[in-house]
């Protein structure tokens, strides 16, 4: 007796739903596996038959879910991109007289956050320096570049200095992170870190957007 088209219906959804489920796992997986082989050579030492082997899948496969190498970076950059993005939520700031203090609080926290993701996962600073296609800075630079806009401008409308602003300073904190993880003196890394701080604030310092004909200092 044949099932009701009812229960047929539901039994090819279950069906797609679980290989929608396994897709994404061995998407996932091939992903952990790219992400491993960075961190221990770099974005342009690794091969994509090299990947396969670590995620223990066939070229084939890795190929079906990732046709060439640039969609697989693509694809980690766009992970870290989120879990930055997660990582560095911020508060709105209080309009309270001390916007410098909370605006400075909100950097420490990016900084803080991309810190702690790089000592986690190492790939993060190579993918970071990873250029695309065209020699432009990738989503996750452009993505932590404007969260430090975000953070250390006024919450108005993003123009272009604040924007070149956000990349300068995104620049110096990753070089400062590149430095203070090869500290292994704590005083040092401590140091760097300061440093590489100031440095961002400088970043801001010099830059200038307009709102209306007022000109506005972004720090003081």
């Amino acid at each position: 007796m044949n099932p009701p088209v009812g229960d047929a219906g539901d039994a090819r959804a279950s069906g797609g739903r679980r290989r929608q489920q396994r897709g994404l796992r061995r998407a996932e997986q091939i992903l952990g596996a790219a992400e491993e082989l960075i961190a221990a050579s770099g974005v342009e030492a690794v091969g994509m038959n090299a990947v396969a082997r670590h995620a223990g899948v066939s070229p084939g496969t890795l190929y079906q879910y990732f046709p060439h190498k640039r969609a697989l970076v693509d694809g980690l950059v766009q992970r870290f991109a989120d879990d930055l993005r997660t990582q560095t939520v911020v508060a709105p700031r209080v309009l309270d007289g001390s916007i410098a203090a909370a605006t400075e609080s909100a950097m420490d926290g990016v900084l803080c956050a991309v810190m702690t993701l790089a000592e986690s996962r190492p790939a993060l600073l190579p993918l970071m320096c990873d250029r695309g296609p065209v020699g432009e800075p990738n989503a996750l630079f452009r993505s932590l570049a404007a969260r430090l806009a975000l953070v250390l401008v006024p919450a108005a409308s993003v123009c272009p200095d604040e924007c070149a602003a956000g990349e300068l300073a995104t620049r110096f904190l990753v070089q400062g992170v590149v430095v203070a993880l090869r500290c292994e003196v704590p005083d040092a890394r401590i140091a760097v870190v300061a440093r590489t701080r100031a440095a961002i604030l400088g970043a801001f310092q010099i830059s200038e957007c307009r709102d209306s004909s007022q000109p506005l200092k972004l720090m003081r």
